[in-house]
């Protein structure tokens, strides 16, 4: 049995909040570099303000949240083909 850490439920949100912004991102028009850029940065920006929140500030947390958007970008290019 998986045992669920802090550090994958990072991973996890901010692997589902990256491609949410950029897909709302790619409805308003957007050029794909603001889409990617926007959701990375409101992704990692919502894990950085959670570990603020937090009583103590974990950095491994926030590489979680990197890891998880870097996945997210390549499932995005993988879908939308872009090269």
């Amino acid at each position: 049995m998986i045992k669920i850490t802090d550090k994958i439920l990072h991973f996890s949100i901010s692997f589902l909040i990256a491609p949410t912004i950029f897909l709302y991102c790619y409805l308003f028009n957007l050029s794909i570099l603001w889409c990617f850029l926007l959701s990375n940065v409101g992704a990692i920006g919502i894990g950085i303000v959670k570990e603020i929140i937090d009583s103590r500030f974990d950095w491994k947390d926030i590489v979680a949240d990197v890891i998880g958007v870097i996945v997210s970008d390549i499932v995005i290019e993988i879908i939308f083909e872009i090269r």
